[in-house]
């Protein structure tokens, strides 16, 4: 009753999968449904603390699952030693895919398609396939109690399961293209997920290929790919250790497959279609139970939609101009890199700083950043400019006067100092990342 009293409040609030308006009067209410999703901007200076707002919001939003998550805690950990049998079949060098066992009679159009030989002939069809990407080390036999129970919960209801190790990029698409083919009523929809050097070889092969599946789920991945440029972007959930954060080029790439994700007309997906979570000593337990509430609100999204509406193929408008990032993977700094950012002494420093006068926060502020607005007050591209944009131009000229003047301003405007040592080594990694 709590699990479906809480789905009942969600629906009340965001309306059916397919509505593209709130509830105009709940949402007048401070509910977690109507929490505010952060800044797309750069508002915020550094990947870090935008991750961690994400993760804040990423906990308040998806509150409503928390009844289906005690549900899937409980389930997991009871040893239960009368399991469910599910019939498993092979599939060439792709061993050990589950049904759950759903069978239905086949609709005109999947008889047409060749489903199914008759159409009083019942095919089997899953919910979707849920897959969980291996080194090519391990079998796909080779699974914990967790994985196991995890697999049980998902088959118990409607969605197949299926452990696939994975080489590369090209094997993986591969092999997705032949288990939709092969088995179509099983794979109408597909949740991937991947831990380490695996996350990186899945982004990889959706960068390429944006329609293969319906959501991506990483954890700690070793790198990333650039986002597709399409109108209808798969779900993606991350998760993070605190060691991770430390690496802003990565975390900076991931924030945009969370926003990419989140970039919707429709409700749902504009919510909790990308999420990221930092994982810790205390809520590293909770964790293991997120995916399964936002599985289930993806593939009932999809559900939601006819075939026409559930994938666009159109492009994205690039626009011709550069950004920030793209104009600063140019340039050349003098001075060697620092080997980190120290965001403590950064956050010590910004508190020191007189707030402006203003509603709106501005990423990367300081004094020398505001006196070179105030003396090019009638350039316009200076006013139009981002901070950071300045605080890179501003210490690549000091840099070029010597060192001396580069201490001076280090005595006068610390903050300055930090956040231009920080976007060296922002940008260095960044350099690294597209050598």
């Amino acid at each position: 009753m709590v699990e479906k009293y809480a789905f009942h409040r969600l629906e009340s609030c965001w309306g059916s999968k397919t509505s593209e308006e709130f509830n105009k009067y709940l949402k007048l209410l401070p509910l977690n449904h109507f929490a505010k999703s952060p800044s797309k901007s750069s508002e915020v200076e550094f990947s870090m603390f935008r991750a961690i707002e994400e993760d804040k919001y990423a906990s308040k939003v998806m509150s409503f699952g928390r009844p289906q998550r005690d549900d899937y805690s409980n389930f997991v950990e009871d040893p239960d030693p009368h399991r469910k049998s599910f019939r498993i079949k092979d599939l060439n060098h792709i061993r050990g895919l589950k049904f759950p066992g759903l069978k239905r009679f086949p609709t005109d159009e999947e008889v047409a398609k060749g489903w199914a030989g008759r159409q009083r002939d019942q095919i089997e069809y899953a919910k979707a396939l849920f897959v969980e990407l291996k080194p090519t080390s391990m079998s796909s036999s080779d699974k914990s109690i967790l994985e196991v129970r995890n697999e049980d919960f998902l088959l118990e209801r409607g969605i197949a399961c299926l452990a696939l190790p994975v080489r590369d990029k090209d094997s993986l698409v591969s092999d997705l293209r032949l288990l939709k083919n092969t088995y179509p009523a099983i794979c109408q929809k597909i949740v991937c997920r991947a831990n380490g050097s695996e996350s990186e070889i899945l982004l990889n092969s959706c960068s390429s290929n944006p329609f293969l599946v319906n959501m991506i789920i990483v954890d700690s991945p070793s790198g990333y790919s650039a986002i597709p440029k399409v109108e209808s972007f798969p779900w993606f959930f991350c998760t993070l250790n605190n060691e991770d954060l430390k690496d802003t080029f990565l975390v900076d790439g991931l924030l945009d497959w969370v926003s990419a994700a989140r970039d919707s007309s429709y409700i749902y997906p504009s919510r909790i279609g990308g999420l990221l979570r930092i994982r810790d000593n205390y809520s590293s337990k909770n964790l293991i139970s997120f995916h399964i509430p936002l599985i289930m609100e993806c593939i009932s999204f999809f559900e939601s939609l006819d075939e026409k509406k559930s994938r666009s193929y159109a492009l994205k408008e690039i626009s011709n101009a550069k950004s920030p990032s793209q104009k600063s993977q140019e340039t050349t700094f003098g001075k060697e890199m620092p080997e980190e950012i120290d965001f403590s002494k950064i956050s010590v420093l910004q508190s020191e700083l007189p707030k402006l006068e203003t509603t709106r926060t501005q990423a990367f502020d300081c004094k020398m950043v505001r006196a070179y607005r105030e003396f090019h007050a009638d350039n316009q591209s200076i006013v139009n400019a981002k901070n950071r944009e300045l605080i890179l131009k501003i210490g690549l000229d000091l840099e070029q006067e010597g060192e001396e003047a580069m201490l001076q301003i280090r005595k006068e405007d610390p903050l300055f100092y930090q956040f231009y040592q920080s976007l060296k080594i922002i940008e260095a990694q960044s350099q690294e990342f597209n050598e």
